[in-house]
């Protein structure tokens, strides 16, 4: 965060993004829920929060998209992780709020992880 000429806060483009994303919290839980009947409450990690490039075969990638990990039900041994894809550059805010499953909800069980069922 840095401060303006007017002596007001610029958010860098990083916080505008985590803030997009707290606005839109509801919808990705909502989005999350819907991938299994056992979820029933989800724990977003704010600070997982990257904007990648997407790999596409090609050396300056297919875009950029943010990623956001989490965890379900309050249990620690659960993770998953959402994607947001960015039109144009990675310092930008999303128009509108498109989510992938990225990597699908697992668990961690007898020293590995297994898909959430």
């Amino acid at each position: 965060q840095e401060t303006n000429l007017f002596g007001g806060i610029t958010l860098s483009p990083r916080a505008k993004q985590l803030a997009y994303l707290k606005e839109h919290e509801e919808e990705m839980a909502d989005f999350v829920k819907s991938l299994s009947p056992k979820v029933e409450s989800v724990q977003f990690d704010w600070d997982s929060m990257k904007v990648e490039v997407i790999g596409n075969g090609t050396p300056q990638g297919g875009g950029y998209i943010i990623t956001l990990d989490g965890r379900i039900n309050n249990n620690k041994d659960t993770e998953f992780t959402l994607g947001i894809p960015l039109k144009r550059n990675s310092n930008e805010v999303p128009e509108e709020l498109v989510i992938y499953e990225m990597q699908p909800i697992r668990i961690l069980r007898d020293g590995g992880w297994f898909l959430y069922d």
